[in-house]
């Protein structure tokens, strides 16, 4: 059992609350915010994705394989979707291969498509989104390492329970059914968009269980971030002014060099930083290379390269 984050998973998911933002209230601040861009992207393949009883074809959500993954390398994953594949998950969640689907380009139509929805409604909040589900895993690691396996899928969520190796997930829409995870592994995974679980829509799928994050009530509530002042009292001016230059990842003798000081001086800051979770390390070759952390993105409203 592992938890994952999966970006092209909480895009195509995401589709539901266009179609029905009422199912969504947490996420209608984010649902307000895209209106203004969602009809430049391509609906003619989009409005194919999710199903009237928000279903989607298994293929456009493939297994993640960690909590790191990217948005990039899973598109490819479906743009190399097999004719069978793709031909027979269409069916079974709309009863038909949409003709504007229907040709060999149709795995490439459909990435086409995603790669722009995701630049013009996904990719200027992903960094919000992820915080909350990042911070959701650590939490149930918390939980698991705590209190045991049981404790922690009991608290997954009001529709999934655990009691003696069977896994229960209440799902109103679809029929009855029962799988073995036969020594497949289950893989969950946070997601902002289903409400209550998320689970294959394929019979005898891998293992995967969608389920939704906590911290999200106040996930597209509006906070100022801090002046420079208020940041520096907070942290300390030094700490602030090292933040305030980390736009990209840099060296220590690189911000030495900027602040005028000594590199001792600066790495006695950084690992202050690193332990508090603002800043994060990064070898290449001889180098460490030092980028702030989704924490300190929030905390400083400043963009991260």
């Amino acid at each position: 059992m592992r938890f994952a984050i999966s970006p092209v998973a909480e895009m195509v998911l995401s589709l539901r609350a266009l179609r029905d933002a009422g199912r969504f209230p947490l996420q209608l601040g984010w649902v307000r915010g895209v209106q203004a861009v969602v009809e430049q992207v391509d609906w003619s393949v989009l409005r194919w994705l999710v199903n009237d009883t928000m279903g989607s074809p298994d293929f456009l959500t493939p297994r993640p394989t960690s909590p790191l993954t990217q948005i990039q390398d899973e598109l490819e994953i479906i743009g190399a979707v097999d004719r069978g594949t793709f031909e027979r998950q269409f069916v079974a969640v709309n009863k038909e291969v949409p003709d504007e689907l229907a040709g060999a380009d149709g795995p490439a139509r459909v990435v086409d498509a995603l790669r722009a929805y995701w630049q013009l409604a996904m990719a200027p909040y992903w960094d919000r989104m992820r915080t909350i589900l990042s911070a959701d895993i650590s939490y149930r690691g918390h939980v698991l390492t705590q209190h045991g396996t049981g404790a922690m899928l009991n608290g997954l969520g009001p529709a999934i329970s655990y009691q003696d190796g069977l896994l229960k997930v209440d799902r109103v829409s679809d029929p009855s059914r029962t799988e073995s995870v036969d020594g497949r592994g289950l893989v969950l995974q946070p997601t902002l968009f289903g409400p209550h679980a998320v689970i294959p829509f394929d019979i005898g799928a891998e293992p995967l269980l969608g389920y939704p994050p906590r911290g999200q009530a106040n996930l597209w509530s509006v906070v100022e971030p801090p002046s420079q002042r208020d940041l520096a009292q907070l942290i300390g001016t030094p700490r602030a002014h090292i933040l305030q230059l980390l736009t990209h990842p840099r060296t220590t003798t690189d911000l030495a060099g900027e602040l005028k000081v000594t590199p001792s001086a600066v790495s006695q800051h950084l690992q202050l930083l690193r332990r508090t979770g603002l800043v994060e390390a990064q070898r290449t070759g001889k180098q460490v290379l030092y980028r702030p952390t989704e924490l300190a993105v929030l905390l400083t409203g400043s963009d991260l390269d």
